[in-house]
């Protein structure tokens, strides 16, 4: 098929840059003279925003014991990080959202990347890291370039995703021999678009192939685990036809156990549940 990278994301309808509000916040969170309160203003130019961004810090997503009711009071308890990843994913959610009903791909894709970001969340907590919203901001964007193949080209993908169940061939592998790249190349040529951090821009890139992560191995390690794992906890969102499994170098970047897996997968649908009423709620939708 003869498409370039940039016809593609031109043809399916996604924006060059992410909307103002977070392009404002994310810049803020980079000058060391912000305070909560300039984020603040912000965040609270868009009501839905705040909204949303509220509901999240009050759901068992973070199981706080008493309920915040201002943006600040968000920000002083969550961070401004973590407050700027949050922003990040629910706009990013928005750009797509008048798409979200029109195919079914497009509604198992999102379910799969809203389980991987939950997933990368809870293995970062475990892990104790910090900023743990990058992680799931980072899962939920991680197949963002299927996201632009299915509306820019719909009957390719679909046919795409009948020839990988025929043959039993990676959906990546037939990506490439059909376009000449694949959904990860995608990702990136948007995600450097958006201007998105480089630890995202390399977990879209290598979420298939950790052990070519350079920069942030131990992100994309933890993206490549929560993406099995979601195909494990919904394998009906999963367009995959067939998971070959973690790679090993992942678990030796990670340095995760299997007992780590389980409790993130006894966790994370009760918490999906949640976010997606909140987050994407036309996903529900059967």
């Amino acid at each position: 098929m003869d498409i370039s990278i940039d016809k593609l994301i031109e043809k399916s309808g996604t924006p060059v840059s992410l909307p103002d509000v977070f392009i404002k916040i994310n810049q803020l969170t980079q000058d060391s003279k912000c305070s909560v309160a300039d984020i603040s203003r912000v965040a609270e130019t868009d009501m839905s925003l705040s909204l949303r961004l509220l509901k999240i810090v009050n759901s068992p997503y973070y199981g706080f014991p008493s309920t915040i009711d201002s943006i600040p009071r968000a920000i002083t308890i969550i961070g401004v990080q973590n407050l700027r990843d949050l922003t990040l994913a629910t706009t990013t959610v928005d750009l797509f959202a008048n798409n979200q009903t029109k195919q079914n791909h497009i509604r198992q894709l999102w379910r799969h990347s809203l389980f991987c970001a939950i997933n990368s969340r809870l293995l970062a907590e475990a892990l104790k890291l910090h900023h743990t919203e990058r992680f799931f901001a980072a899962g939920l964007l991680h197949d963002i370039g299927r996201l632009i193949l299915f509306q820019g080209i719909p009957e390719t993908m679909h046919e795409t995703i009948k020839q990988a169940a025929r043959t039993g061939t990676a959906l990546t592998t037939i990506e490439h021999a059909l376009l000449g790249f694949t959904h990860t190349d995608i990702g990136c040529r948007i995600a450097h678009q958006w201007k998105l951090p480089e630890s995202i821009i390399e977990t879209i890139a290598y979420h298939h192939t950790p052990e070519k992560a350079r920069q942030y191995p131990m992100e994309t390690a933890i993206i490549h685990i929560a993406n099995h794992m979601a195909n494990t906890l919904d394998v009906e969102s999963s367009i995959e036809v067939e998971d070959h499994g973690i790679d090993h170098y992942a678990w030796k970047i990670s340095g995760l156990n299997m007992e780590t897996v389980y409790e993130v997968l006894s966790k994370a649908p009760e918490q999906f549940a949640e976010l997606q009423t909140v987050l994407m709620p036309k996903t529900r939708a059967a």
